[in-house]
């Protein structure tokens, strides 16, 4: 039983660092805006006037599909929409890949300030104990 009970306990500690974890997590909308910040802002702002142009090439390409009068043209109008269609969706999934890249990197940076103050506070106890003895 008392180790049943620590289970609990551990996970319950877990439980409560992981919904302290994501209520200080940045939502969508303000990650999605962070990766135009920083070295990488100039291609992001490139992919991101490339899905714009994407949508509106398969957007059109769908309605010249359905207006158009022969086969050649309706197979023309299928291929465009179809590579426009999932060249859009390549680049925005780059913009999520990198908005997830960008999320992981301020993760490790808070990982390490919080190793580096636990080791500062070993370190100051450490000295505090052999300045007692």
């Amino acid at each position: 039983m008392n180790l049943d009970e620590k289970i609990k306990e551990s996970l319950q500690a877990e439980q409560h660092n992981l919904e302290s974890v994501l209520e200080t997590d940045s939502g969508l909308f303000k990650q999605f805006t962070g990766i135009y910040r920083g070295k990488m802002r100039s291609w992001t702002v490139l992919g991101t006037m490339l899905a714009f142009i994407l949508t509106a090439i398969f957007i059109l390409s769908a309605y010249q599909y359905f207006n158009a009068e022969q086969i050649a043209q309706q197979l023309f109008w299928a291929v465009c929409f179809v590579s426009s269609l999932m060249m859009q969706i390549a680049v925005k999934l780059w913009l999520f890949m990198e908005m997830n890249r960008q999320s992981i990197i301020k993760e490790i940076k808070r990982s390490e300030f919080e190793i580096r103050l636990m080791l500062s506070e070993h370190s100051t106890s450490k000295i505090k104990n052999e300045v007692l003895i």
